[in-house]
């Protein structure tokens, strides 16, 4: 049988732009990594088509144990507050290996 661990998996959707900020955060907040993807597609803000610099969003995943979660979704907060354009999303996953998301980027 896997030995699989409950963790969050937070989603951001946001303009490229905010890149840095969200790695920091990862980072300050005691993340052991994420991933960055190019995102396009449509909503509220209308159609984001990624062929322009200035059109281009990314898709920021981060694997946290629940006892870090609360201080990233502040920051987060933080930023949509600043009116910085965000779509965050919480899922519960179950990770093998789950000692790697314990340590903290180095």
């Amino acid at each position: 049988m896997h030995r699989l661990v409950p963790e969050k998996l937070v989603t951001i959707i946001s303009t490229d732009v905010l890149e840095e900020r969200l790695v920091a955060i990862a980072r300050n907040r005691g993340a052991s990594g994420y991933t960055i993807l190019r995102a396009r597609g449509a909503g509220s803000s209308g159609e984001q088509s990624g062929m322009l610099d200035a059109d281009a969003n990314i898709k920021f995943h981060v694997i946290l144990p629940t006892d870090r979660l609360a201080g990233v979704l502040d920051d987060l907060e933080r930023l949509m507050s600043k009116r910085y354009p965000l779509t965050v999303f919480v899922s519960d996953v179950a990770v093998l290996g789950s000692d790697k998301f314990d340590k903290p980027m180095g």
